[in-house]
């Protein structure tokens, strides 16, 4: 659907609701710095929507944001 899901997922919240404003996100790494995880968390209004790890910060985004569009799509 989208290369984008950042992208998508803002557009989607603010098509539905007129903002994106209850969007928020937590991102936190481990392990050492030469193999950094990144773990991205989106949340919509408080709740988790997506989630995922992964050596970068915008892969990780990119996928916790695949996980919140599919899932608002089949709510």
């Amino acid at each position: 659907m989208s290369d984008h899901w950042r992208t998508t997922l803002n557009n989607w919240l603010q098509g539905r609701h007129g903002t994106a404003k209850d969007l928020t996100w937590e991102a936190t790494r481990s392990g050492l710095p030469h193999a950094l995880r990144w773990t991205v968390v989106a949340y919509i209004k408080g709740v988790e929507y997506g989630r995922s790890t992964s050596g970068t910060k915008g892969a990780a985004a990119e996928e916790a944001a695949r996980q919140a569009v599919v899932i608002l799509e089949n709510e």
